[in-house]
């Protein structure tokens, strides 16, 4: 393997990492938004009222 192929993968290897960091960071932030009970409330008459 050559050096670029390398740093090739560990680039792809960062990118991945990256994403699922970003992932667990999005699923983070909507499990703590449902800790908040007038947060889940107000989401749940927002969408009953468009029905």
């Amino acid at each position: 393997m050559t050096r670029g192929g390398t740093a090739a993968m560990r680039a792809l290897s960062f990118k991945r990492m990256l994403v699922w960091a970003a992932a667990a960071a999005a699923l983070t932030a909507v499990f703590m938004a449902y800790l908040q009970p007038d947060l889940v409330v107000d989401l749940a008459n927002r969408v009953w009222s468009c029905f």
